[in-house]
């Protein structure tokens, strides 16, 4: 009688991880966080008309009861974090290199997706507890 060999088996740390594609991961993170701080800071400030300074627990404009170009902005923000992280699942099962493609992608687009629904939040919460 022929056994198979067993399905499963322990792998190293090695295997599966790549050095310069987590170098590269890693220019890819820091590119894509500059453009959207970036990118939120020219949108509130050229588009909405929000000041430079300002001080309180948000800024003024997050009280405005239109939507605001940076509501868009944070909506496509969540969409290419949301991107990224379905990009994470697909790089595990077809990636040369899996643990490092799917954990960089992955970690992209749940930073994204944490910090725009964060900001999304406390504009919901700007709105909700402004005096009237």
């Amino acid at each position: 009688m022929e056994t198979n060999p067993p399905l499963e088996r322990a792998l190293s740390r090695e295997e599966g991880s790549s050095a310069t594609r987590e170098r590269r991961w890693g220019w890819i993170g820091g590119v894509v966080g500059s453009l959207v701080g970036v990118g939120s800071a020219a949108v509130a400030i050229l588009v909405d008309g929000a000041p430079l300074y300002e001080s309180g627990p948000w800024p003024a404009i997050f009280r405005e009861t239109r939507l605001l170009a940076m509501d868009v902005y944070l909506l496509s923000m969540l969409v290419v974090g949301a991107s990224f992280s379905i990009t994470a699942l697909l790089q595990a099962r077809r990636s040369a290199f899996p643990r490092t493609d799917a954990f960089g992608a992955g970690l992209v687009g749940t930073l994204l997706m944490i910090l725009a629904g964060l900001i999304l939040f406390t504009r919901v919460l700007a709105l909700v507890c402004a005096p009237s």
